[in-house]
């Protein structure tokens, strides 16, 4: 078995492939051509790493049991571009079932990796990578069947074509996969002490007020203060702290009119209750230029703030987690992320784009976000899992996308606010192999469009 897998997949699929995939991304040649061979290399690598244990090339063999990994021969590589599109999606969704096995939760890492090295969009890169599973996993079959492969062989036979791949691999992709098997290995944090200093308590002297001697008590050394945003109370919470200190250095300036016997009482109670309106003034005023600002930058970040519906929206109470949740942390973050937010309370009929009882809440709170942000424009797009018919569940996914739009609509969000994309089983987020993996990728998500 001294086969070379790279070898055999670069040369079936050799300058037929570049070519067709060249005009289908519109990718040039040179980039289609790095992109191919680099897609390979971290693919194969990641199957090799799979493989490096019993258990893991017991995995891989239970793909190939699933079968789908049909391909055109190798005069007929360059025909599945030109075929119905369904020959391409055919193959995608099989590189979407399979992938999770080889990466984890490293895929994304894989595709960057092809593209940063070949030049190529990400976007291409992903679908190379999904359409060039089946292919290898055909001739990883092929391999077994032919040698009667038992998971001990497979793993044997695996590591025998590190030698053949480890020279093509691009530079970072031992370390972002987290390849063991070809030499990575985990990092242990370096963790620095620093030594604590205690500070001493500070002791004022006596002072002499008046004639009279004044001993002050120990002072603790005050920490340095931290300014903080304030995310409960408010102008409240603003004058717990400050009122306090005016009315310190009230009695402070009593305590000193005191010694002094020809001044008032009522003078000292006259200036004093002045000083507090007037400070007392100052903080509401300031508190509420500080409100009016953050209420500007809020608008300046996402466009038009209804005053009316964010009164409302501030009423609703979001359940942790969910789609509404995610989006007003977003908001309120100033925008720092991807702006995409998925529904984790919204569920369908089986099999259908009808949404199920109360769950419905999940897009009405979406709708209240959205008419306090009046400017704001969102993609919401289906996901299935990979069980079933690859088509249908391309238009199930378009179907639930539509459903959630039309309840936004009756919500009263305008329909050009609002446009809807399915994918069916494509970029799963968990593993098809399990039935918590399947849930977690029948899903809609909500994209913000500025």
């Amino acid at each position: 078995m001294s086969v070379n897998l790279l070898k055999t997949l670069q040369r079936g699929l050799g300058d037929s492939l570049i070519k067709n995939a060249s005009s289908f991304l519109n990718e040039s040649e040179e980039t289609a051509g790095k992109a191919v061979k680099g897609t390979y290399s971290v693919l194969l690598a990641s199957v090799i790493d799979k493989g490096s244990t019993e258990k893991g090339a017991a995995s891989i063999l239970k793909v190939l049991k699933k079968g789908g990994h049909n391909v055109p021969a190798e005069e007929e590589v360059g025909k599945i571009f030109s075929r119905s599109p369904q020959t391409i999606n055919g193959l995608v969704n099989i590189g979407n079932r399979d992938l999770p096995t080889f990466f984890g939760n490293k895929q994304r890492e894989a595709t960057n990796i092809v593209a940063q090295e070949s030049g190529a969009k990400k976007a291409s890169s992903s679908l190379l990578m999904k359409l060039s599973s089946p292919f290898l996993m055909n001739l990883l079959g092929k391999q077994v069947a032919d040698n009667g492969l038992d998971a001990k062989g497979l793993m044997n036979f695996l590591q025998g074509q590190k030698s053949h791949i480890t020279n093509s691999l691009p530079a970072e992709a031992i370390d972002k996969l987290e390849l063991t098997s070809f030499g990575w290995t985990k990092k242990e944090p370096v963790v620095s002490e620093k030594k604590k200093i205690k500070k001493k308590p500070v002791v004022k002297k006596e002072k002499v007020v008046n004639s009279e001697k004044v001993k002050t008590a120990t002072v603790a050394p005050v920490k340095k203060a931290v300014a903080t945003q304030d995310t409960g109370g408010g102008i409240g919470s603003l004058l717990r702290w400050l009122i306090p200190l005016l009315l310190i250095g009230v009695l402070a300036f009593f305590g000193l009119r005191q010694c002094n016997p020809a001044a008032k009482t009522a003078a000292v109670v006259t200036d004093t209750t002045k000083a507090v309106t007037e400070s007392t003034g100052n903080i509401v005023k300031g508190a509420g230029d500080m409100a009016k600002g953050a209420v500007d930058k809020v608008a300046d970040a996402f466009g038009t703030v209804n005053q009316a519906a964010l009164d409302a929206l501030n009423g609703i109470k979001f359940t942790a987690g969910s789609a509404g949740s995610q989006m007003l942390a977003f908001i309120k973050g100033g925008g720092k992320g991807e702006g995409k937010f998925r529904f984790n309370n919204l569920n369908f009929a089986s099999g259908s784009a009808t949404i199920a009882g109360e769950s419905g809440a999940e897009v009405d709170n979406l709708a209240a976000i959205l008419k306090a942000y009046s400017d704001l424009k969102v993609s919401i797009q289906g996901y299935t899992d990979s069980k079933g018919n690859a088509d249908s569940n391309l238009t199930l996914s378009k179907q639930r996308a539509d459903a959630v739009q039309q309840r936004l609509i009756a919500a009263g969000i305008a329909a050009n606010r609002i446009t809807t994309q399915g994918f069916g089983a494509a970029n799963p987020v968990a593993d098809n192999e399990t039935a918590e993996g399947r849930a977690q990728n029948r899903r809609i998500e909500v994209v913000l469009v500025k």
